[in-house]
């Protein structure tokens, strides 16, 4: 099942820990083809809105699906491509003067944001496993002109932007945490675990014995 459009999976599928595969987006035909690590040019390529997929699968029961709220989200995106594509634009458009204050003279002149067309692609969409409203966040990878290295991310919520920063940013779990309202929550799980690993770890000169 690995490496097929994400749309003809159904909910409540086993798809493991990490599933890859991809999406056609029509809104991104025409923009740079973006692929690998953090969006590298490929060459002078348009993109033909075919898309690079990551699913997060969902643990439920010791195993890993496409929940309900994946599949909601990943029927909007598809349905609802152009508004996405949009909206994502124009939070790069309303964050322009931040990354020009970072970037300088490497920030191309951009007014609108039909003028991201050329100095931007979509590497990757992440699917994640955190959800509001029974859709899941979906995090765009993006490759950008202005940073070859590090690239964009921005994470989005159906049609809203969640957060802009590096590529990183597209895949980073508390950017839905802090917006659903878990943060808290995960904090503390996260710290838990963290001091059973410990506390079950070997001192080194325990080896030995």
């Amino acid at each position: 099942m690995e490496n097929q459009e994400i749309t003809e999976i159904q909910p409540n599928i086993i798809i493991g820990e990490n599933y890859n595969g991809w999406i056609n987006l029509s809104a991104w035909k025409g923009f740079e083809s973006r692929n690998g690590s953090y969006g590298s040019k490929d060459s002078d390529k348009e993109s033909d809105g075919t898309i690079k997929a990551h699913i997060i699968g969902e643990s439920v029961d010791y195993v890993h699906l496409l929940s309900q709220s994946q599949f909601n989200a990943i029927k909007f995106l598809k349905e609802n491509s152009e508004k996405v594509r949009d909206s994502l634009l124009n939070g790069l458009l309303t964050d322009y003067q931040n990354a020009k204050d970072i970037y300088e003279d490497l920030m191309p002149e951009i007014n609108t944001i039909a003028d991201y067309k050329d100095n931007l692609g979509v590497a990757f969409v992440h699917v994640m496993d955190s959800d509001k409203n029974n859709h899941a966040y979906i995090g765009f990878e993006l490759g950008c002109s202005w940073d070859d290295e590090h690239g964009v991310g921005v994470m989005m919520h159906k049609d809203r932007v969640v957060n802009i920063g590096l590529a990183e940013e597209s895949f980073n779990h508390w950017n839905c945490y802090h917006d659903n309202g878990t943060a808290e929550y995960e904090q503390m799980k996260w710290e838990k675990t963290s001091k059973i690993i410990k506390e079950h770890q070997k001192k080194w000169w325990e080896f030995w014995k």
